[in-house]
């Protein structure tokens, strides 16, 4: 539990239970704070001088990101705050054992209250921000305080505190500290059960038989020679233009209302996959029936653009334009696209160069999101005019 000393004729302004260690030749203290305490013992505003120098500038749509996952989700999971301070302003008093011999490593941190400024957050100004204006923004809901705020006065984050105060120091260990690799999409994918359309971008990797196994399920892309069509990370931003367009977002209510229905979510990607886009092209009815081995896709990528990961997304696009703007009844458009040319390299007449997506002579399609849709534009008006 931690003890506040807040009256003038103490010297401490935190007494903590704490792990002290050595990381090289800098001493180290591991300890967990309250979210109260934290807020009250790290100045209100992030902006000041405790981040401004050791940081980079704080971005307040990350902050308020964090705010809402705290206050949304009662699993949340936050890392370690890094700070550091002087190391005048620590003392540590170590525990004895049974034997009255003195641990090291265990005993109890103290902060002198004089000294607390030399005090600076290198790595968690975003944490700290948001946790302060959550603790705010919840004493001013009367109406739902009582709940939110028995809920985090139980919450604790763990803090890593360094004796160092040189700037740049700090500024160095936080470049350390973020060379930490970066989660690859596909792992989000993978892991992330709280996205509905990694859900169902997983459910088509076993139930689809146009994607179940040819997704690569580790890298982001799928490499030249490689047998699948798409990356799951890609599977899952195409599923999200199926639901919401290409230029859509996905609100959490909208996440949390396909939660509730997976089902539901499921056959409509099912459908776009498994009817769709076979009734759509050749290549992928041949695929989904075994007429065309996977080991041929790195060939067939060549010589035809429907194993292009870009088509594969404007498709997407295309279908959740057609169902939610022109008819439920999507064979036309699928019709239209069926008989287009999608050759690699061909000029005006092939359905990417006319889309405005690929330039003549061209091997592959721009992948950037303006283009992406205005291709789709062009294709459901034109599969509009054919039917």
């Amino acid at each position: 539990m931690t003890l506040r000393i807040t009256t003038n004729a103490n010297k401490y302004c935190l007494r903590e239970p704490a792990h002290r260690y050595w990381q090289g030749e800098r001493c180290v203290y591991y300890f967990a704070l309250d979210l109260q305490t934290l807020d009250g013992l790290l100045p209100q505003r992030m902006d000041d001088h405790i981040v401004k120098d050791a940081n980079r500038q704080l971005t307040q749509s990350h902050a308020r990101d964090i705010q809402n996952y705290l206050r949304d989700r009662n699993d949340w999971l936050l890392g370690a705050m890094l700070l550091g301070i002087s190391q005048k302003a620590v003392e540590f008093e170590s525990y004895e054992d049974e034997n009255g011999q003195r641990n090291i490593n265990f005993g109890e941190l103290r902060i002198l209250a004089n000294l607390r400024n030399t005090m600076q957050v290198f790595d968690g100004q975003h944490r700290r921000r948001a946790i302060g204006d959550l603790l705010r923004e919840i004493s001013d809901d009367k109406e739902n305080a009582d709940i939110s705020r028995d809920s985090l006065l139980q919450a604790a984050v763990p803090i890593a505190l360094y004796e160092e105060e040189d700037l740049r120091s700090l500024q160095t260990m936080f470049t350390d500290a973020s060379k930490t690799k970066r989660i690859e999409a596909s792992t989000v994918v993978r892991f992330d059960q709280r996205n509905a359309f990694n859900l169902a971008a997983m459910h088509l990797s076993e139930n689809s038989r146009l994607f179940g196994g040819r997704l690569e399920m580790e890298r982001t892309t799928v490499a030249a020679g490689g047998r699948s069509l798409l990356s799951i990370n890609q599977l899952a931003a195409d599923l999200k233009a199926l639901d919401v367009g290409i230029d859509g977002r996905v609100s959490r209510e909208r996440n949390s209302d396909h939660m509730q229905n997976l089902d539901e979510l499921y056959q409509r990607c099912l459908t776009w996959a498994d009817d769709f886009l076979p009734t759509a092209r050749n290549e992928y009815a041949d695929l989904s029936i075994g007429a065309i081995d996977d080991s041929d896709i790195p060939t067939l990528r060549r010589h035809s653009l429907a194993f292009s990961a870009t088509f594969i997304r404007i498709l997407a696009g295309c279908y959740h334009q057609w169902v939610n703007r022109v008819s439920d009844v999507w064979e036309p458009l699928a019709d239209y696209v069926r008989k287009a040319d999608l050759t690699p390299r061909s000029g005006y007449g092939s359905l990417l160069v006319d889309a405005g997506v690929m330039a003549p002579g061209d091997s592959s399609p721009v992948g950037r999101r303006q283009e992406m849709q205005g291709a789709i534009n062009y294709i459901v008006q034109e599969a509009r005019k054919a039917a």
